[in-house]
């Protein structure tokens, strides 16, 4: 039995907890038990507990008592006697591959996306610094994409060797059992054309610029209507944005597994600055939607322009996005063709199997090494 402690920084709606829940539903339980830990979050652990599992709650998302926190993340690894740690994040990344470093045990650390743009040039140097330095103490690095594969390599946070592409893939069956949300339940109208985005409100997002393309699509579309599903620190923000422009915002918050929002759209759209490969456009597209992104990396790994969707260049901004908008919104077939071709795709490339399957091979060969130390 290999037993697996997943460790994430942040346990609201986003990539990483949505991966480590099909992890903890899909690995062959003969074969692995898994542990997870993470800051308290009543809609995951509720997540959890339908599989019968118990979220051990820590929060590594500061490094205000870096001491107690190491010692509380290693006594955790010791606790669960993991033979691999597998950390989610940032602060997950820093304390648990340390962690793990103390306790002997192998690491295994997924970039859900590499972020370090936004940080002062002093601030980027120091977490490139950081990142090498855990990366040689690193098992093996995961990269969700081909494309980040690339940007880790080059940036020196994954090592030749020592770093794996899987990529996300999403639960298709799963997807489809979820009960359909009603427009009237979301406070949707019936007759309104519905743009919607599955997405945490954090600036790499930039749900402020869904919120000044949609006043530019409403000139046209007086029905059109941007529906935000998630939770954030930008959530306030961004409703008084919408406020101020007149835009018809319906933000119901966090949707976990009980239900499907996709099905009360007509239209997805994304304008991330940058991702690693987001899973919310791979089950809009499941869910036979048309898809208008950004055109950054990651995206760039699931949308196929002019054929599941459509790429509008990030420095463009709101108006770029509008266009794309207005396009399809105007042309109910386009969209029911790129909708198709988009689930087909899903089916083909974005699997939850060959995920699970995948990543459980990197579990298989970290955890040799921690068989061979013991015996």
């Amino acid at each position: 039995m290999i037993r697996v402690l997943q460790l994430l920084t942040s346990t609201a709606l986003g990539g990483g907890p949505r991966q480590v829940l099909h992890l903890v539903r899909h690995l062959p339980a003969r074969e692995f038990q898994v542990s997870v830990a993470g800051p308290p979050d009543a809609r995951f652990a509720a997540d959890l507990r339908t599989i019968g599992v118990e979220l051990a709650g820590v929060a590594v998302d500061s490094l205000r008592a870096f001491p107690l926190t190491l010692r509380r993340v290693t006594r955790l690894v010791r606790a669960t006697r993991a033979d691999v740690v597998h950390t989610h994040g940032k602060g997950a990344g820093l304390y648990g591959r340390l962690a793990a470093r103390l306790a002997g045990v192998p690491s295994v650390h997924t970039f859900h996306g590499i972020h370090y743009e936004s940080y002062s040039r002093a601030g980027q140097s120091v977490y490139l610094a950081l990142e090498r330095a855990l990366a040689r103490i690193t098992h093996t690095v995961i990269n969700v994409s081909k494309t980040q594969d690339v940007e880790a390599l080059y940036l020196g946070v994954a090592r030749p060797g020592h770093s794996a592409v899987v990529v996300n893939g999403i639960d298709v069956d799963e997807l489809a059992a979820r009960p359909a949300s009603k427009r009237a339940s979301l406070g949707l109208k019936d007759d309104e054309q519905v743009v919607g985005c599955v997405a945490r409100f954090d600036p790499v997002k930039q749900h402020d610029v869904l919120v000044r393309a949609l006043q530019l699509v409403t000139k046209q579309h007086p029905n059109a209507v941007l529906l935000l599903v998630g939770e954030g620190p930008e959530k306030s923000k961004i409703d008084r944005l919408a406020s101020e422009l007149e835009v018809r915002l319906v933000s119901p918050g966090a949707i976990g597994l009980e239900a499907n929002a996709y099905a009360s759209c007509d239209l997805y759209v994304t304008a991330s600055s940058k991702e690693g490969l987001p899973l919310a456009p791979l089950e809009a597209m499941a869910s036979g939607l048309a898809v208008v992104a950004t055109d950054v990396p990651g995206h760039r790994d699931v949308v196929g322009h002019e054929t599941t969707g459509l790429l509008v260049a990030p420095e463009a901004g709101a108006v770029a996005l509008a266009t794309a908008i207005e396009s399809l919104l105007d042309d109910p077939d386009r969209r029911r063709r790129m909708g198709q071709a988009g689930r087909a795709r899903v089916l083909k490339e974005f699997t939850l199997q060959s995920m699970v399957a995948k990543t459980a091979e990197v579990y298989r060969a970290a955890a040799s090494r921690t068989a061979s130390r013991r015996s």
